[in-house]
C-alpha cells in the first residue's frame, strides 16, 4: 500500500471566462453571443430536443423541497465524461466534476472526484470505485452516489462521451497543444498504438486530443499528470472554440454536441443562465486528498475523511445549505482560480 497522499484538483483552470469550459464541452448554447446568438438559439432548439434526457427521479433532487429556479436559486451541476460508445450496453464515468453556483456572490466552486475513489454506491448497496456507479445504473446511479458522498443535491447534469470529445475537437478544426511527453496509446476504439505523439507544440485532431487527455500509465505522474493534460486539452478547446466566427463551424459544433451529449437542463433553463455567465466573478477549485490503496489486489483511491468533510462544507456553503461538519472550525481548502476581468 502506498501511504503517500496526493491532492486531486479539478481539470479546468480559467483564462477568459471559466464558465466557457461548461460552454464548450457541455452546453454549447453559452459559447456564442452577439450576431451569432440568434442563429445558435434556433439551432440549439433542435439540438436540445435530442440532448435533453430527464432523470428517473424527476425534475428535482430528493434533497430539495422544491425544484430550483435558475433565475434566483443557487444550484449544482454534475459534469460527467463517459467511455460510452455506440452499441455499448455498459460504460463507466471516466471524469466527474461537481460544480456549485452561487447566484449572489457570482462564484463557482469546482470539485473533481477521482475516478477510483472508494465510495458507497446506493444502487448496489456496497462500496466500489465511483466510476463503476455509471455502469451499475447510468447517470441516475452516478448522481445518487455523488449525492450520498457529498450530502448535497445535484440539480443538473451534463454527460458527454468519448465520441463527443473527438467530434468537438474536429468541429473546431483541431486544437494547439504543447505535448509534454511521448504518447503511444489507444485510440477511441481501443486500438493499440492507435495514437502516437512526440513532445512539442502541435495541432491535434479529435482522436489525438482524446488520447493525450486519457492516457495514464505512461505518465510518471499518474492520475496527477493525466489531470494536467486534461486541463491543457480543455483550455485549448476553449481557446479555439471562442476564437472562430464561422457559422459552418458553429453548425458542426452544435451537431457534435447534440449527438454525444445529454443533460436534464432544458433550453429555457440554459438561456436563464446567460446573465449569470456574463457576471461570473470567480471560480474556486476544491482539492480532495486521499491515499492510494489496494484491496484484494484491486487499486482504489481512499478519500481522506478530513479533506472530504472540508469539501462538503465548502459546497454546502456555496449552496446556502446547513453545514453538519464534525468540526465547525474547519476551513475548506479551496484555491481561488479567478482572474481579473472575467467576461
Amino acid at each position: 500500500m502506498d501511504d503517500s497522499k496526493r491532492s486531486r484538483s479539478a481539470k479546468q483552470k480559467p483564462k477568459r471566462s471559466w464558465f466557457k469550459v461548461f460552454v464548450t464541452v457541455f452546453l454549447v448554447v453559452f459559447i456564442t453571443g452577439g450576431a451569432a446568438f440568434a442563429y445558435v438559439a434556433n439551432k440549439t432548439f433542435q439540438t436540445a430536443k435530442q440532448s435533453e434526457v430527464e432523470l428517473s427521479r424527476g425534475d428535482k433532487s430528493d434533497k430539495r423541497a422544491a425544484a430550483v429556479d435558475l433565475t434566483k436559486d443557487h444550484f449544482s451541476v454534475l459534469l460527467v465524461g463517459t467511455d460510452e460508445r455506440p452499441g455499448d450496453t455498459s460504460s463507466r464515468a471516466d471524469t466527474m466534476i461537481v460544480a456549485t453556483f452561487n447566484k449572489t456572490d457570482k462564484k463557482v466552486n469546482l470539485l473533481s472526484i477521482p475516478r477510483d475513489s472508494l465510495v458507497m454506491i446506493p444502487s448496489v448497496g456496497y462500496e466500489d470505485k465511483i466510476n463503476h456507479s455509471y455502469a451499475f445504473g447510468g447517470i441516475d446511479s452516478t448522481i445518487e452516489t455523488v449525492e450520498m458522498l457529498l450530502d448535497i443535491p445535484i440539480d443538473y447534469y451534463g454527460s458527454i462521451n468519448f465520441n463527443g470529445v473527438v467530434a468537438i475537437v474536429d468541429a473546431v478544426g483541431g486544437i494547439d497543444v504543447d505535448v509534454k511527453l511521448p504518447i503511444d496509446t489507444l485510440n477511441s476504439s481501443d486500438q493499440k498504438n492507435g495514437v502516437k505523439l512526440e513532445p512539442g507544440l502541435q495541432r491535434l485532431n479529435g482522436e489525438e486530443a482524446l488520447a493525450y487527455a486519457r492516457m495514464r500509465y505512461q505518465d510518471p505522474e499518474g492520475d496527477i499528470g493525466r489531470t494536467k493534460r486534461q486541463q491543457q486539452v480543455v483550455q485549448a478547446i476553449i481557446d479555439q472554440s471562442t476564437s472562430f466566427g464561422s457559422i459552418t463551424k458553429l453548425n458542426k459544433l452544435m451537431d457534435a454536441t447534440g449527438d454525444n451529449f445529454t443533460t436534464n437542463m432544458s433550453l429555457t433553463e440554459a438561456f436563464q443562465l446567460q446573465p449569470f455567465a456574463k457576471s461570473l466573478n470567480a471560480v474556486n477549485r476544491i482539492d480532495l486528498k486521499g491515499t492510494d490503496t489496494k484491496i484484494n489486489g484491486a487499486y482504489y483511491y481512499q478519500l481522506d475523511p478530513t479533506s472530504l468533510t472540508e469539501a462538503k462544507a465548502a459546497l454546502k456553503e456555496q449552496l446556502n445549505l446547513p453545514t453538519t461538519a464534525d468540526d465547525p472550525t474547519l476551513t475548506p481548502e479551496v484555491t481561488d482560480d479567478s482572474t481579473t476581468g472575467i467576461n
